[in-house]
């Protein structure tokens, strides 16, 4: 197991943990809990639920305060009887064998057990409830994601080496399914219920390891949980009448011996994982404070994952910011602040309510902007119609000679040189690209295009069209000059574009996109930032806390800020600081390297990550402080120092790993997800062989034997599934093919 230590000791304000030790025995304990320390993996070593990594350990505290009788005090070696066959390691509190809050020397001591590892904190901190339920003598004010221990200078410790972790121990001993009796879902065994759970307890046991000593001590390890206890003669007779009604299923032709099940099990070959990659989760911290703030609490009131609105505040940024700085990479170098980025979940998710909250101070700076400008707007409609119609006037008189040739150029100077005052229109949502490319222009060049949905690339891929027209998306992302030249249409031409994209679309979408070969080959879906956040449907919470007007303030006024910086003829540059250049050089070079290796599936999308990277720190860079615009010309340049650069590249490192999964699992999402549900069926049933018509009647969504076959070929190719040879001459495969499920399928979709 793992634990990771501070630098300092008996410090309750500290926050960072970075040294990881591996515990494989006392000596090695006895280096972990010299400091203060953690059982649990934070980013970037800071304590925190948000920053839960993983964990291989759980971590528990006993400190025998529920009573003053010696006699009741728990000691580790109970603990180690209890469960003999785990890995535990135990460290001496501090205040060990010593008067505490007015009670009495006692044993008191932090006890770790082994566990599968695990990256999820709800189902950490749900594993050491479940212990405490079982458990009641372990401290029920211990039980967060985020717990720290007190080191101690001389540490007293204890290491138990067992063979398996708890995990497997609470299943097999102490299971939690639907179908046990209530009791045993809580570990302990209340007077009333104690013979039919014991019961029923040895009647599994012995079905699963048939009789033997193994089985035996298992029982009476169960029976320790009765409160109060059963006597052995009861325990006895419990034993004897399931050995009775184990001996007469064993008698029956469908049962399968213990010993025989296992050389079974040992005969199928591991199947291959239906996910093979983890995402990482949102670096939170690497946000500018106000903005950071107020993503978590966008994320707590939506019970959405905090991927969502941390992934729509880099968007927001870029749309204050694009056109107004760029970021100088090196002499000849130049990246703009314009993103392209793509949050992928399904309806249910609440994407919207994520991207209105996001969006809100734009939304508002826009409407407000226009109510006080309408003068403005209107007055300059007036004078470009007075315009046009002087321009007729003198066409006409100079047509009949009475205007001179100066009086043309006149008003074709004046046409010329007048430039119209348009709404303020941040971003767009429903637009095709022919529009697209009349509102940047319109826009002096910049624009967004921000939804909840994926339409667009409905649009891209030429369902109005009959053809695929990108030009606009691949230019307007680098700041390639466009120009259009159509019959009726004005010409429209854009020296230097800049787009943000910013879309929310389901799986099936995205699959579609990243299976377009066009899209791929000509380098559209190689510019765009995803996120694939984990679901919380099934885990929200309706009492979520609400923003609080403070936080959504600090927020507003943070975007404002960013919005009233005006659009210069020439976009600012943004400049590295030294070590910030070292810094991204390092990184540069780690990407680099792993376009061949651990990039090569994504090469194309790896290659723009660096630029990507730099257009995030020149983001993070303005977002992170106030300018007052009234003096603009005193204002100092902005520089990228190297904590922003690190911030940058977390995030750049983020977007890495959900590309990875989304590459190589979303063209075949729709497969996995049934392929999924049907493995679940089929656990939940206890299937050991299936055919079409059985999944189709257990698995009520799957219509027609064209849906249900990809799917069963997709395990097959997995290794869940095993064709069963039907015999006959008959070609190809038989009408209502049979499969062997692979126990070890099983057992690896249940673990």
């Amino acid at each position: 197991m793992k634990l990771y230590h501070a630098d300092c000791r008996g410090n309750a304000r500290n926050c960072m943990y970075p040294h990881e030790v591996t515990v494989s025995d006392a000596d090695s304990l006895k280096a972990a809990v010299n400091q203060d320390y953690v059982a649990v993996a934070y980013q970037h070593g800071y304590r925190s639920k948000d920053h839960f990594l993983r964990t291989d350990c759980l971590a528990l505290d006993c400190d025998n305060d529920d009573s003053d009788k010696p006699s009741d005090w728990i000691t580790p070696e109970a603990i180690i009887r209890s469960f003999p066959d785990v890995t535990i390691a135990f460290h001496f509190s501090r205040n060990h064998m010593k008067e505490k809050h007015g009670k009495s020397p006692r044993p008191r001591f932090h006890c770790f057990f082994l566990i599968d590892e695990t990256t999820d904190p709800d189902v950490y901190r749900s594993l050491k409830q479940r212990m405490n339920q079982l458990c009641p003598y372990f401290d029920h004010r211990a039980l967060d994601a985020a717990r720290f221990f007190y080191g101690t200078e001389q540490p007293e410790v204890l290491y138990h080496q067992g063979s398996i972790t708890l995990n497997a121990c609470l299943d097999l001993y102490y299971p939690e399914e639907p179908d046990d009796f209530a009791a045993m879902a809580t570990g302990l065994i209340p007077e009333g219920s104690r013979n039919a759970t014991l019961s029923h307890f040895a009647g599994r046991l012995l079905k699963r390891l048939g009789e033997g000593e193994e089985a035996y001590h298992s029982f009476l390890l169960r029976a320790r949980a009765c409160t109060p206890p059963l006597d052995e003669a009861e325990l006895e007779v419990i034993w004897n009448s399931a050995i009775k009604f184990y001996r007469k299923i064993a008698m029956s032709p469908d049962y399968v011996k213990p010993d025989s099940f296992g050389q079974q099990v040992s005969r199928w070959e591991d199947p291959i994982p239906f996910s093979r990659r983890t995402s990482a989760p949102f670096p939170l911290d690497a946000l500018p404070a106000d903005i950071a703030d107020y993503v978590k609490s966008v994320a707590e009131s939506t019970q959405t994952p905090i991927d969502m609105a941390g992934t729509v505040a880099l968007s927001v940024m870029a749309v204050c910011l694009q056109s107004k700085y760029v970021v100088a990479g090196s002499t000849d170098w130049r990246e703009p602040l314009n993103l392209y980025s793509l949050v992928i979940a399904t309806p249910s998710e609440r994407k919207s309510a994520v991207l209105s909250a996001m969006m809100r101070p734009i939304n508002e700076y826009e409407e407000q902007y226009n109510i006080l400008h309408a003068g403005d707007v209107e007055s300059s409609r007036m004078h470009r119609r007075i315009l046009e119609r002087k321009q007729r006037t003198v066409e006409d008189l100079y047509a009949k000679g009475k205007a001179s040739q100066d009086d043309v150029e006149q008003i074709a100077r004046e046409i010329a040189s007048f430039e119209d005052v348009e709404p303020l229109q941040l971003y767009v949502d429903d637009v095709t690209t022919e529009k697209l490319v009349s509102v940047l222009s319109a826009n002096n060049g910049h624009a967004a295009l921000i939804s909840s949905e994926g339409g667009i690339f409905d649009t891209l891929s030429g369902i109005y069209t009959k053809n695929v027209n990108i030009d606009v998306m691949l230019k307007a992302y680098s700041g390639d000059s466009i120009r259009v030249d159509r019959i009726g249409r004005d010409s429209e031409s854009i020296p230097h574009p800049a787009l943000t994209l910013l879309l929310m679309a389901q799986p099936s979408v995205v699959s579609a996109v990243l299976s377009n070969q066009v899209f791929r080959g000509r380098g559209l879906t190689a510019r765009i930032l995803y996120c694939l956040p984990d679901s919380m449907v099934g885990k929200r919470s309706y009492n979520a806390s609400s923003i609080s007007s403070d936080v959504y303030r600090a927020y507003q006024q943070k975007i404002i800020n960013l919005l009233e910086d005006e659009y210069p003829k020439m976009p600012e540059t943004i400049t590295l600081s030294s070590e910030a250049r070292e810094a991204m050089i390092s990184w540069a070079n780690e990407v680099e390297g792993k376009l061949i290796t651990e990039y090569a599936e994504i090469a194309d999308w790896a290659g723009k990550l660096v630029g990507n990277t730099l257009r995030i720190a020149g983001l993070l860079c303005r977002a992170s402080v106030i300018r007052g615009h009234e003096f603009l010309d005193a204002a100092e340049y902005l520089i990228i120092e190297k904590p922003i650069m690190e911030a940058a590249i977390n995030l750049a490192r983020y977007y890495v790993s959900h590309a990875l999964c989304c590459f190589e699992c979303l063209p075949t999402d729709g497969l996995e997800r049934q392929a999924k549900q049907i493995m679940q069926m089929i656990s939940q049933k206890k299937l050991k062989e299936v055919d079409r018509r059985s999944i189709m009647r257990y698995c009520r969504w799957l219509k027609t034997a064209s849906e249900v076959q990809p799917v069963l070929d997709f395990l097959e190719d997995y290794g869940y599934l095993v064709p069963v040879d039907q015999g006959g001459s008959r070609l190809g495969r038989p009408q209502n093919a049979k499969y062997l499920v692979n126990e070890k399928g099983v057992l690896s979709f249940l673990s």
